[in-house]
């Protein structure tokens, strides 16, 4: 059977990724105007730079179906998402200090997205944090929500294996949204995009929407989810200066909070910077050298 489909770049990355999953194997050679090339029992799969997508063999029904998925994925994206739609975002990805904070938050019809606007969601950017403690607490009425709370010693524990804060987001949203799709069974899951590996988080095709947009905060549901990860971060934060003996851990990673931490050290010792810091960060990293 041989069958052609067009697709996009990022559409025929989606359907490598699902063949891979699903057993395949990519050819490490490759011919002009080729930009990949898999092959399965029965079945090889080769796509051109062109858009076009090459089916061949008599197992090839699978890996069509496969494209006949994302291909139809891609035309409801014209479509409003539909409920529920759960949202995602992170907080805490560049303090210096405290931890990484990860937030899923589902609305499961149009009257729980009002009372989500009505509550106040919105970017937690744009919000003092007296503000989003305030929103954090009427949004717990509201929908359903799930939060993973990285603290300093998990985060350094997880990143130090794979060494890439993004494939470490990866990790920890795949297994929170895929938790939280699953109990609202929804429709469409919308992340604020972080890296070029979002649009990669699931290695075979879901049975809902996956949207990643920058600004996704315009959506309620990934506005409740920012706030949520920020009131997290911001209460993980004044637990790990209390537990480490200090009055207060500046947030961000100004040259101030880069001042705070080189006294701390300096004080303290080096480990202290472990159990407060994300020692990934390229000022840690060389307060900790240079204090050796």
């Amino acid at each position: 059977m041989n069958a052609v489909k067009v697709m996009t770049h990022e559409q025929m990355e989606r359907l490598r990724l699902a063949l891979t999953a699903g057993g395949a194997i990519e050819a490490t050679e490759l011919p002009p105007g080729v930009c990949f090339l898999a092959r399965s029992e029965g079945s090889v799969v080769t796509a051109y730079l062109s858009g076009k997508v090459l089916f061949q063999g008599h197992g090839g029904e699978t890996p069509v179906q496969l494209a006949e998925d994302i291909l139809a994925r891609a035309e409801r994206a014209t479509e409003g998402p539909e409920f529920p739609i759960v949202g995602g975002d992170e907080s805490g990805k560049g303090d210096l200090f405290g931890p990484l904070v990860v937030a899923a938050f589902a609305a499961r019809s149009e009257a729980e997205r009002r009372h989500l606007v009505q509550a106040g969601a919105r970017d937690c950017k744009l919000m003092t944090d007296a503000e989003v403690h305030t929103v954090a607490t009427r949004l717990n009425g509201i929908g359903v929500s799930a939060v993973r709370i990285l603290m300093p010693h998990e985060y350094n524990a997880r990143y130090a294996r794979v060494h890439n804060v993004n494939v470490l987001l990866n990790e920890v949203y795949g297994e929170l949204l895929l938790e939280l799709a699953t109990t609202t069974k929804a429709q469409t899951v919308i992340l604020d995009k972080y890296g070029g590996r979002a649009m990669a988080l699931w290695k075979t095709p879901q049975s809902f929407r996956f949207i990643v947009e920058t600004h996704a905060e315009r959506y309620p549901e990934v506005a409740a989810a920012s706030v949520l990860a920020r009131a997290e971060f911001l209460e993980g934060l004044e637990r790990v200066a209390r537990d480490s003996g200090v009055v207060r851990l500046p947030k961000g990673a100004s040259m101030e909070a880069q001042a705070f931490m080189r006294r701390l050290a300096s004080d303290k010792g080096k480990d202290v910077l472990r159990s407060v810091a994300k020692v990934n960060f390229a000022p840690v990293k060389e307060c900790l050298s240079s204090l050796f």
